[in-house]
């Protein structure tokens, strides 16, 4: 890889054809309307996404670098397409560094294998706070559970706001939920296992 290329090139060239063609039917579609669209909201989507896929490839150039691979593995489409369609459009320094790990670990020969689509479509539905929690879970031992209580001091977050990223992590997979006459409690799952390893630095 060249320090000009982008990480899998060709799968963000791809995806920008996606993107192009989405956006060419909408200018057929709706004429004046599509014009307004592009003048005003268009370019400056374009021009930002632009500088968020140029953030992700530049943490992701590093934490390669830092690894110190002799060469990067090919990345399948069906990873690279949407890891880097939903890369793209996010803004959020914190999103941006877990996809950059995520990109970094399906480029690695060791760890290529750990990255499933899945879990990237999982981390489309997640908001920061929900990774925040998730990513705390990982100094949980397996199999314990714990309550939102535990989990929200060291975080500096609302006791509600835990319970609510500590449900959606279980609606998602991620966590089991634990309902005793003391509260509720979660305890990681395989799935939630799988997807830290796969987004781990």
């Amino acid at each position: 890889m060249s320090d000009n290329e982008a990480p899998y090139s060709g799968a963000i060239k791809e995806s920008a054809k996606a993107v192009g063609k989405a956006l060419d039917l909408i200018k057929d579609a709706s004429g004046p309307i599509a014009d307004a669209y592009g003048l005003i909201i268009g370019d400056h989507i374009h021009a930002a996404r632009d500088r968020r896929l140029d953030q992700i490839t530049r943490k992701t150039k590093k934490i390669l670098k830092d690894r110190k691979l002799s060469e990067t593995a090919e990345v399948a489409e069906q990873i690279a397409i949407p890891l880097l369609e939903a890369a793209q459009g996010e803004p959020r320094d914190e999103r941006q560094d877990l996809w950059a790990r995520l990109l970094a670990n399906a480029m690695d020969p060791s760890r290529r294998n750990d990255v499933r689509p899945e879990f990237i479509e999982v981390l489309t539905r997640l908001q920061p706070n929900d990774a925040l929690v998730l990513n705390s879970m990982r100094q949980i031992p397996e199999g314990d559970a714990v309550d939102a209580a535990t989990i929200a001091p060291p975080l500096k977050l609302r006791g509600a706001s835990v319970r609510v990223s500590m449900s959606k992590l279980a609606t998602e997979g991620c966590l089991k939920q634990l309902v005793s006459n003391q509260g509720e409690y979660y305890m990681r799952t395989s799935f939630g296992d799988e997807l830290l390893l796969a987004c781990s630095p």
